[in-house]
């Protein structure tokens, strides 16, 4: 099959999954309005759109506290991909959760005239990472795009702009379910331990491997605490023994149950620092330039104000953060955490 073929063929792939969701999405919307309607004529129900990532979605749950808080009463919908599902069906005040293929689907079920109202977080130069076509957020209230996003504040506030609401700069939660924490009971984690992350979804947030393995020798003879590393993908060498992985063994709740048992997260600007400020465990976070940002700072709440963490910043790249910058705030924290 010839190359223009294959991209004409995975587009209609993609199209006709896009159709066949949106009208299964549909009926089901459809049917709960209907039964709404019948129940309960005023209650309005109100659409939540953040398709992806870890971090955003985490950064963005207090939303829905917002919403309920506002409207106790509302039927809350929260539009996201399966990746992610596991973050919004623990969530006690969304009501439902709707599996939505790319952001061309979110659109659809946006205009669909299904819902009171739809709080779109998307950036309007957003595009789908899987058929290409941009967000198309023809109303955007706001200026905000993923060129600026990071002058409007954390990604809760920004986003929350985005999508034609005051900022929010609260606190963000995380929901754990019982079997993820029975799940977590099972690995046998020791009483104290680090937990570290090394890897995102953006290679320039990345401190270098080189640096890492310092660090953790050091940890290692003047702590002895055992480190375990989470994420998609091992980021070292098993063989040198410096700790031991849980990466690609974990859901997202189980690992934000290992974090939350953590003395010290040690990380870079990724989803599981946004796991580690929404369950409270105390964090150091390495982050430098970004997309033209050379300083930013993407959380809310307890990891923004100081109170549990410690930002370290780089106006260049974060691989120019030194190891020792690093230790002394290990150090610090770990005085007060053991």
């Amino acid at each position: 099959m010839r190359k223009s073929a294959k991209i004409y063929y995975r587009q209609f792939r993609h199209d006709t999954r896009v159709r066949l969701n949106f009208a299964r999405n549909y009926l089901i919307l459809r049917k709960l309005r209907a039964r709404l309607k019948r129940e309960s004529p005023e209650r309005r129900v109100v659409a939540v759109m953040l398709l992806e990532h870890l971090g955003d979605i985490v950064a963005c749950e207090p939303v829905v506290r917002h919403i309920r808080k506002k409207n106790p009463d509302a039927f809350i919908v929260w539009g996201v991909k399966k990746a992610y599902r596991e973050l919004v069906d623990n969530n006690p005040h969304i009501n439902l959760t709707i599996l939505i293929h790319c952001l061309t689907e979110r659109l659809m079920l946006s205009n669909s005239g299904l819902f009171a109202e739809v709080i779109d977080l998307h950036f309007a130069d957003r595009y789908c990472s899987l058929c290409r076509r941009p967000l198309k957020k023809e109303h955007s209230p706001s200026k905000i795009s993923l060129k600026n996003y990071f002058q409007y504040g954390s990604l809760l506030s920004s986003m929350t702009q985005s999508g034609g609401w005051p900022a929010l700069d609260d606190q963000p939660m995380v929901y754990i379910p019982e079997f993820a924490v029975r799940k977590v009971d099972n690995l046998k984690l020791p009483e104290k331990f680090i937990v570290i992350n090394c890897t995102s979804n953006a290679l320039e947030k990345g401190w270098p491997s080189d640096k890492w393995i310092h660090l953790l020798d050091k940890i290692k003879e003047t702590t002895g605490l055992p480190i375990f590393e989470i994420g998609t993908e091992t980021f070292f060498d098993a063989s040198l023994s410096l700790s031991q992985s849980l990466c690609g063994k974990l859901s997202i709740p189980e690992s934000a149950e290992v974090i939350r048992r953590a003395k010290l997260f040690i990380g870079i600007d990724s989803g599981p620092a946004h796991l580690a400020n929404a369950v409270g465990t105390a964090g150091i976070i390495l982050i430098g330039s970004y997309l033209g940002f050379g300083s930013y700072m993407p959380f809310s709440g307890g990891y923004r104000n100081g109170k549990n963490a410690e930002i370290i910043c780089e106006n260049g790249s974060v691989a120019d953060i030194p190891v020792d910058r690093v230790f002394i705030s290990v150090k610090k924290f770990l005085d007060k955490a053991l």
